[in-house]
């Protein structure tokens, strides 16, 4: 498996995500212009076949969310999110500084995975919401 940390092809984000079974309908132009817009992005590939992949968005300097941590269903279960995570971590270590707020929104089970990389609920203290 080759870790890239370069955009993928929006064709190839956008059948991941059904292999992935992240659900709902992007389309190109959306996807084009969200990965031209992340921070940092990491692909894994198998034979050229975009296989799993991850995000960060945010404002670069204080804000900052993971996003898109996805693997294809033939593929999970085989430590690829936790290394898209690793390099997730290394590229904060290497990229910010200071006090920051970096959020990730888990759909279970895969909040098991954060909390590995050191992300923890925040309620009661705080609450997350999402605007539908």
């Amino acid at each position: 498996m080759d870790y890239v940390e370069k955009a993928p092809q929006a064709e190839d984000y956008l059948k991941l995500r059904k292999e992935a079974n992240m659900g709902g309908n992007k389309t190109i132009t959306q996807v084009e212009k969200a990965l031209k817009g992340s921070l940092y992005i990491i692909c894994v590939y198998e034979d050229s076949e975009l296989i799993g992949l991850g995000r960060v968005v945010g404002d670069g300097g204080i804000t900052f969310a993971i996003t898109d941590i996805m693997v294809s269903e033939k593929y999970q279960k085989k430590g690829i999110g936790n290394e898209i995570m690793n390099h997730i971590d290394r590229w904060f270590e290497e990229n910010t500084a200071g006090e920051k707020f970096i959020m990730i929104h888990a759909n279970p089970p895969a909040d098991r995975l954060y909390l590995k990389h050191g992300y923890d609920y925040i309620y009661p203290e705080r609450v997350g919401m999402l605007k539908k």
